[in-house]
């Protein structure tokens, strides 16, 4: 009788902890299920707008769940600003999430070279994930002799013009050049829609009227940003200004170039990239068919350069705990299919396979075909870890001339000295 009882007993302490095992668990990381691996979680930090968020969120990521279900993506969508900067850096230097950032690629050398990220071609099918990526955008992620990130979009600013105002000038088409946009303001008094004196702003505008900015390699600017042809630009733009027919609230931020240059009488054209009609075209309050009332075009320019090229890359921090996991899912981000994906919200493709099989796509973004045009003649910004303090002091000058009223001259050769004494590392 006793040996029977002891048995039910064990039986029973058996099943007890069998029934503890397969249980609730509220941390889902650690679920591990029959022979399943544990679940892993991969925190990705990115600043998608709404409707590319909710694409990545609710098309992207399910997909890649579907095929990796030993992966969780834990989608962080963040503000793209200096904050996000300084937070991002803090985070990574004390080992802490994201393990996986959507980084400016113009970011990338800055944190590499204060080693915050871990190469990505450290794995063995990097050379095969890399090969249909845009070579350019890859290599600017390139510091020294290794690759620190892969691009994940890229993107340019194209001139979106007033339809009305064209056509009330006399004109069905956009103007070839920036001076043509230049003689139409005075002749008719409209604006200009600068958006700022950033470069990200600024700088179509200021190649656009023939400013140079630096040597081909971006080893100095004494010669090119002080040049005569750089004083011509800055002074064109300032006497544009003063006589308002360049954006007047360039220096306050205020005013809604986004809708001006559909509703209002003045403002002739804007530069903005293709999220402009991606937003606007999925605002459930959207005023008016901008499709119908706005003209997009290469940014007008006849100098070397039109707009700028932005996108962002996908990068690995170097205290991540899941690497095998996050390199799982940035090879997928690259691929042709999540990249094609991606370019219904106006994100365009990194990856050329993708690209190439999207000449159908004028019904997802009929907008898109200026910027890809304008693509290959927009200014690649350098991968050099010095980037930012560049940028401030490009923008510094241009508030001394603009809110100051520095002498042209004297400011740009005071920001080429300071300029090509960071690149010269002093």
């Amino acid at each position: 009788m006793r040996r029977r009882l002891v048995a039910v007993a064990l039986c029973s302490l058996l099943l007890l902890t069998g029934c503890l095992q397969s249980g609730i668990i509220e941390d889902h990381k650690d679920v591990r299920q029959l022979d399943d691996e544990p679940v892993k979680t991969v925190v990705v930090w990115h600043t998608y707008s709404d409707e590319e968020t909710r694409v990545f969120e609710e098309r992207v990521i399910p997909a890649f769940r579907k095929e990796h279900p030993e992966i969780r993506i834990q989608s962080v969508r963040q503000a793209s600003n200096q904050e996000y900067l300084g937070a991002l850096m803090t985070r990574a230097a004390a080992d802490k999430t994201p393990d996986v950032i959507r980084l400016d690629y113009a970011w990338v050398p800055r944190f590499a070279s204060r080693g915050l990220l871990l190469p990505l071609d450290q794995f063995p099918d990097y050379e095969t994930v890399a090969k249909p990526l845009r070579e350019h955008m890859l290599e600017s992620n390139r510091v020294g002799d290794r690759l620190f990130g892969l691009p994940l979009n890229i993107t340019t600013k194209a001139a979106i013009f007033n339809r009305r105002l064209l056509s009330e000038s006399g004109r069905e088409a956009a103007p070839g050049s920036l001076m043509e946009v230049v003689e139409l303001a005075h002749e008719r008094h409209y604006v200009i829609g600068m958006s700022g004196l950033d470069m990200w702003g600024s700088l179509p505008y200021f190649f656009g009227l023939g400013g140079k900015l630096s040597d081909e390699r971006f080893t100095m600017t004494n010669g090119y940003l002080n040049s005569e042809a750089s004083i011509y630009a800055v002074e064109t733009l300032l006497k544009l200004f003063q006589e308002g027919m360049l954006n007047p609230h360039i220096l306050d931020g205020k005013g809604d170039l986004w809708k001006d240059v559909h509703t209002d009488s003045r403002v002739l054209m804007i530069d903005e990239g293709p999220w402009y009609y991606s937003i606007l075209l999925n605002s459930a309050n959207r005023s008016a068919n901008v499709l119908q009332t706005t003209l997009p075009a290469p940014f007008p320019s006849l100098g070397m350069y039109g707009s700028v090229i932005g996108g962002e890359s996908l990068v690995l921090t170097k205290g991540t705990k899941v690497k095998e996991e996050a390199w799982t899912f940035i090879r997928w981000m690259m691929s042709r299919e999540t990249q094609a994906t991606m370019f219904k919200a106006g994100l365009i493709p990194t990856n050329t396979e993708a690209l190439r099989a999207q000449d159908g796509a004028s019904a997802d973004n009929p907008y898109i075909a200026p910027y890809l045009e304008g693509i290959d003649k927009a200014f690649y910004r350098p991968a050099i870890p010095q980037w930012n303090e560049i940028e401030q002091l490009y923008k510094d000058a241009l508030e001394r001339i603009f809110v100051e009223g520095e002498d042209v001259r004297t400011a740009l050769n005071e920001a080429s000295l300071a300029i090509d004494a960071r690149l010269a590392g002093d």
